[in-house]
C-alpha cells in the first residue's frame, strides 16, 4: 500500500511525537504509522464525490525520521503553529506536489486538504476530503490520468 517509507516506529516513538507535539495522536493515524511510517502510496489519488475535488498525493511525511524533504510530521505541524501559518487545530501528515496540505482536524478528526499556494490560510483554502484518516486511507485509488508521478524520491537518512 506504500512504498519508499521511512525507519518502522514503534508505540514508544508515537509516544515521544505526541509529548513533542503536547496532545494524543488520533487512534487511526498512530495505527497507520505504526505499519508505515510516510512514504508514497501506491495508489495516489484521492476523489471527494459531493465537490468533484481530485487530487494526488505526493508523499506521507515521515515521523521521527527525517527524509529528503527536510522535516517530520511533527516538525512540519510545528514550524506551522509557530509561524501562524495554519489553524493550529490541523495536523498536516502529506503533501500534494505542489507544497499544499493534507491534514488532520485535530478536533473532527476529518481530513481536509489546504491549499498554501492561494496566499494568507482562509476558510476558502480547507477543503473537506473525508469523514476520518482511514477513510481518507481506503479511498485512495490508483490516478485515471496518464500523468506519470515521479517515484524517484528517496529519504536521506
Amino acid at each position: 500500500m506504500f512504498y519508499k517509507c521511512s525507519f518502522q516506529l514503534t508505540r514508544e516513538d508515537i509516544e515521544e511525537v505526541e509529548m513533542l507535539l503536547s496532545f494524543q495522536l488520533p487512534q487511526e493515524l498512530k495505527d497507520h504509522y505504526l505499519q508505515y511510517n510516510g512514504g508514497l502510496p501506491k495508489d495516489p489519488c484521492f476523489f471527494e464525490e459531493q465537490s468533484g475535488l481530485e487530487t494526488r498525493v505526493h508523499v506521507f511525511l515521515p515521523m521521527k525520521y527525517r527524509n529528503n524533504i527536510g522535516y517530520t510530521l511533527e516538525e512540519g505541524y510545528l514550524d506551522f503553529k509557530n509561524r501562524n501559518i495554519i489553524p493550529q487545530k490541523y495536523l498536516p501528515f502529506a503533501n500534494d506536489a505542489g507544497g499544499n496540505i493534507f491534514c488532520i482536524d485535530l478536533d473532527s478528526k476529518q481530513v481536509v486538504l489546504i491549499y498554501l499556494d492561494l496566499g494568507e490560510v482562509t476558510d476558502g483554502c480547507i477543503k473537506f476530503l473525508a469523514n476520518s484518516f482511514m477513510e481518507f486511507i481506503n479511498n485512495l485509488e490508483e490516478c485515471m490520468d496518464d500523468e506519470v508521478e515521479d517515484d524517484s524520491f528517496e529519504f536521506g537518512y
